[in-house]
């Protein structure tokens, strides 16, 4: 999200102009001639009664609209579109009939303590300060406001926290629960790699080179590329994965085709399909009529082509849902419990300091813009900070033999 606010650009950058000039003429469109008068100065905003002679919400409405369609100009990600979305909802529903462009900060501090006291975590309170810095950068540059509101209001700081890192064997156990060639693929892959799901599942067949162990993520978080490196087990996997189950769509990690399913029941092939999102159970006919799979798949196939309302669902990627899920499972099959994706990626950067590489290298490889995020994700495990101190300071190790000279 941060990055994404900070990519916002001036309305007199190349960039954004274009869709800023669009955006700013409909937003103008939008308030009466009283706020628009209020917003240049012209009219002291003292001097305009309190109570509005008339309802903003309407104007509150498509402002937030156009907001939507600056941040689709701008190529925000679809997660951030539904996230900054709901927080500008909040902050209309909550002003009611007054406008939008007047807000103030005295009415942003008191919804985002109306969201305290409904018991909103610290982190999800961040993540509307930043939409709602979000939308008023976008409101000053249309130029409905002298000010922006936000600026004086700070993020509620969040306690102090280390998070759990999984350790080498765990991962060894998460991998050794899948149930197919997937799962593993998936698995390693997190691991091998520390790509974050939304990279994992949007990434395509053509952005791996096997035979240098590299990958490329295009648009990552902040719309940045970057390469990424991953090795022989990832690289293994993978291969498995890709022969047993080709990819069709072009994506590295592809759900199939839906196109209905067989099984067995009183000694009768039956089919299973959805008509209109509803599952529906035919009876394709008797085992001894339809020997092997292949034969009731081609009856399936015909009874389908002429059954109305039935739409195939072709391959596709993986949502961001589905893998977490998938990894989730494994998690509880391993004995670790609910495990998820980023926990994966948590244990690569950790791990990787843990073996000796510069913090620096990475910060490259996940894809931070700031060393202090990457210092965040890879806190070592305090059994191992002896170890490291005693084989990396010059007077600290020895200790052992002393003990035992002794």
């Amino acid at each position: 999200m941060a990055s994404a606010e900070q990519n916002i650009p001036s309305a007199d950058s190349p960039q954004g102009s274009a869709s800023v000039e669009i955006v700013c003429q409909r937003a103008h469109k939008v308030l009466p001639q009283s706020q628009r008068q209020v917003a240049a100065g012209v009219v002291d905003s003292d001097s305009m009664p309190q109570t509005p002679a008339r309802s903003f919400a309407q104007a509150n409405q498509e402002l937030a609209e156009a907001f939507q369609r600056y941040m689709q100009a701008r190529g925000f990600k679809p997660a951030t579109l539904v996230s900054y979305g709901k927080s500008v909802r909040e902050l209309v529903e909550f002003l009611g009939a007054k406008s939008l462009a007047e807000a103030d900060r005295v009415k942003i501090r008191e919804l985002l303590g109306r969201m305290y006291r409904r018991g909103l975590d610290p982190n999800t309170i961040r993540r509307h300060t930043a939409s709602l810095r979000c939308f008023f950068k976008f409101v000053h540059l249309t130029g409905l406001t002298r000010h922006d509101p936000t600026l004086a209001i700070s993020h509620r700081k969040l306690p102090g926290r280390i998070p759990r890192v999984l350790t080498v064997k765990e991962i060894e156990r998460l991998i050794a629960a899948a149930k197919s060639p997937l799962e593993t693929a998936v698995a390693e892959f997190l691991y091998g790699t520390g790509v974050r799901v939304s990279e994992l599942v949007a990434m395509r067949l053509e952005d791996v080179d096997f035979a240098t162990g590299v990958a490329r993520v295009k648009k990552g978080k902040g719309g940045k590329d970057r390469i990424v490196l991953f090795g022989r087990k990832a690289d293994a996997a993978l291969r498995r994965l890709i022969e047993r189950q080709p990819p069709e769509a072009g994506f590295l990690f592809e759900a199939r085709r839906h196109t209905g399913f067989l099984k067995v029941a009183n000694g009768s092939w039956h089919g299973v399909f959805y008509d209109k999102a509803v599952q529906r159970w035919i009876r394709i006919g008797a085992v001894s009529d339809l020997p092997t799979r292949v034969d009731a798949r081609r009856a399936f196939d015909r009874i389908l082509a002429v059954t109305s309302g039935y739409k195939p669902k072709p391959p596709r990627a993986f949502t961001d849902r589905a893998i977490r899920n998938m990894i989730a499972r494994m998690g509880v099959r391993a004995g670790i419990g609910k495990v998820y994706p980023h926990a994966l990626r948590r244990a690569f950067a950790t791990h990787m300091l843990e073996g000796g590489a510069d913090l620096r290298v990475v910060q490259e490889l996940l894809g931070h813009e700031k060393l202090s995020t990457t210092c965040i994700y890879t806190m070592l495990s305090a059994a191992n900070l002896k170890a490291i101190h005693e084989r990396c300071h010059p007077t600290a190790g020895g200790r052992d033999a002393e003990a035992k000279a002794v």
